[in-house]
């Protein structure tokens, strides 16, 4: 399922992004890629969410292939269709259009166990999740240092939240 999902996300950033605009999408796409990088090797002993793999080897691989292609192609497609200068309920819609998108997909996932919840993380945090994910794409690619001090806040806030105990398995050796 979660290779299935990918090769879709490559299908569909050929078929609907702007792929003459790649490069005003770059330094965003590498955002959202070393977001998820950060989550899985702050979170490597403590995940709040892991995948049940099916084709990759492991969750973390599974992870890996998140990380380079899927959140990559999500935040591309984001962007390239992204309503500029169409008024603020244009812009709300289509953030709930995307929230509403990525939780039925992940819903899927949910329905047939290739995700699960851990360590107080829930569902029913998705759509604030998807929320925060989708504004910071968006705040990235216009301000990108505003979103880099944001985000450190966020990621504390949430370690916090989730008491993530920030010891990575590289602490571990001896």
């Amino acid at each position: 399922m979660h290779t299935l999902t990918h090769l879709a996300c490559i299908f569909f950033v050929y078929k609907y992004a702007n792929l003459q605009k790649w490069r005003l999408y770059h330094s965003t796409l590498l955002y959202i890629c070393a977001v998820n990088l950060l989550y899985n090797f702050l979170c490597a002993n403590y995940d709040l969410w892991k995948y049940k793999p099916d084709i990759y080897s492991n969750h973390t691989i599974t992870e890996v292939g998140n990380s380079v292609i899927l959140l990559p192609a999500i935040a591309f497609i984001f962007l390239s269709h992204y309503p500029e200068k169409q008024g603020n309920k244009k812009v709300l819609l289509y953030f709930l259009k995307w929230i509403v998108w990525s939780l039925l997909i992940e819903s899927v996932y949910v329905y047939f166990g290739k995700i699960t919840f851990h360590h107080g993380y829930e569902f029913w945090m998705e759509p604030f999740f998807y929320f925060i994910m989708y504004t910071f794409i968006r705040l990235h690619y216009k301000r990108p240092l505003l979103t880099y001090i944001l985000s450190v806040f966020v990621v504390i806030i949430l370690l916090l939240i989730f008491k993530i105990p920030v010891n990575t398995p590289i602490d571990n050796r001896h």
